[in-house]
């Protein structure tokens, strides 16, 4: 079903443990104030990454291939996939909420956050049938949504290296709701001048049924972008050295 963010993977726990950058105060223990402050602190200022505690560049997030699959009796039927293509809008968020980050590593983890806009920008291929509409194209594509409101919830697993506990997860699951969505495929039906773009009219006039039928799969796919570069950034720092009043 969902093709995850293949080719930029989990870079493993590393031999000599990294440190949190100075630039980044340490928060105690669930000083969650104090962790929603840091957070948006490094989403408006670090976009480009932070290349000494493995976080990769997030705006944009480079994403090697992506895949929106539906099938059975679902009015939107499609096989969507992108390839090399990038993901904006993670720069503009902002965490609202946080909860967890206690001092048991194996925990529940919350993050609330919006942003005005995401997008996901590059090449694509499509093949299927949307409401009443057969669709087959290949070429460049823009989907952004506007006011996307989302929740990431994760289940914290302690991975003990070297004497050293280390937070990793492979549940990530975000969710969303957006209040409009733009849809743009170009060269549809091999860049017909007229089904192309009747076709863009109706996938953007029709786009809460669409969305609404592949929400789900939509937000699989990118809770593997958000996976992927926690992940990282886990792997590199031990959990409790993140914290003023750790180890």
């Amino acid at each position: 079903m969902i093709k995850s963010v293949c080719g930029v993977l989990l870079l493993g726990l590393v031999a000599s443990a990294a440190k949190l950058p100075s630039e980044i105060p340490k928060c105690g223990y669930e000083e969650h104030e104090c962790i929603v402050e840091r957070t948006n602190w490094v989403l408006r200022n670090r976009p480009e990454g932070i290349q000494s505690i493995h976080l990769l560049q997030f705006d944009p997030i480079n994403v090697p291939s992506m895949s929106i699959v539906q099938g059975g009796n679902s009015p939107v039927n499609i096989d969507l996939q992108f390839r090399n293509v990038k993901f904006y809008g993670l720069n503009n968020a902002t965490v609202t909420k946080v909860k967890g980050f206690g001092k048991n590593v194996e925990q529940e983890i919350e993050l609330d956050l919006n942003s005005p806009k995401v997008a996901l920008i590059g090449p694509y291929t499509i093949n299927g049938r949307v409401l009443i509409l057969p669709i087959q194209g290949k070429g460049d594509s823009n989907i952004t949504l506007e006011n996307m409101v989302g929740k990431i919830r994760l289940t914290a697993k302690k991975i003990t290296k070297n004497g050293k506990d280390y937070l990793q997860t492979d549940n990530l699951k975000l969710t969303f709701t957006t209040t409009r969505a733009w849809i743009y495929l170009g060269n549809l039906f091999n860049g017909d001048p007229q089904l192309g773009p009747t076709t863009n009219d109706f996938l953007n006039e029709n786009w809460k049924e669409i969305f609404g039928e592949l929400q789900k799969v939509i937000e699989d796919a990118f809770s593997k972008i958000i996976q992927t570069l926690f992940n990282n950034v886990f792997a590199a720092l031990p959990y409790h050295s993140v914290f003023k009043d750790g180890q």
